[in-house]
């Protein structure tokens, strides 16, 4: 059942083809190929590549937290739940974590997603570390970390909550950011307008205006 969930390319198999979210992969999944050749340049050196749209063999599902590069929490997330399709609103929490990906300008984002009222829908859901969102950002210092340019978290957020689909009204009803050094990073600007920020992007060209 997860794997059928939005968030790893949508609902549908397409049949002697495998799921419909490795069908537009290359051949070569390595990070490498996929950010040279494949990752959505959003804005001028910000590129991404999301498991909404195709699942790399290095994304997915993981049981442990430690199996990502010097992982650390940003924040929870409270929010509709739109990632298989149901009949009624059902509002779930989410942490979302930052990691490296083998570069410290290329980031892993993962999420977790609480059971709650999820398991009344999904009987069998099992809370796992999700990496959902890959994002490169090209800059001069390549070797610099991601707390000297805190403006960086904001976009990698509004990424991520752009994927998520996230973009209808009250579809965000709150974001508490962590306590960590990134956490204690974000605006608060970003916290207060987050709820209303994405209404109505819905589209690429929409999402780099907010960027």
């Amino acid at each position: 059942m997860k794997f059928l969930m939005s968030r790893y390319g949508g609902h549908t198999v397409v049949i002697g083809q495998g799921k419909s979210s490795d069908k537009d992969l290359p051949e070569d999944q390595t990070i490498d190929n996929l950010l040279d050749n494949y990752a959505i340049e959003i804005i001028p050196n910000y590129f991404y590549i999301s498991s909404y749209d195709a699942l790399p063999n290095w994304m997915g599902a993981y049981q442990k937290l430690s199996s990502y590069q010097s992982p650390v929490k940003i924040g929870t997330l409270t929010h509709d739940f739109s990632e298989i399709m149901i009949q009624y609103s059902l509002v779930v929490t989410t942490d979302i974590y930052i990691a490296y990906h083998k570069w410290t300008n290329v980031y892993a984002v993962i999420i977790k997603t609480h059971g709650g009222n999820l398991k009344d829908v999904i009987s069998d859901y099992v809370e796992t570390y999700d990496y959902v969102l890959n994002v490169f950002i090209r800059r001069p210092n390549k070797d610099g970390e991601l707390k000297e340019y805190p403006m960086d978290i904001n976009r990698i957020l509004y990424i991520l909550f752009f994927k998520m689909g996230l973009t209808y009204q009250e579809s965000i009803e709150s974001f508490t950011p962590s306590k960590t050094f990134l956490g204690k990073l974000i605006s608060q600007d970003f916290i207060e307008n987050i709820t209303t920020s994405l209404v109505g992007i819905d589209s690429e060209k929409d999402l780099k205006k907010l960027l």
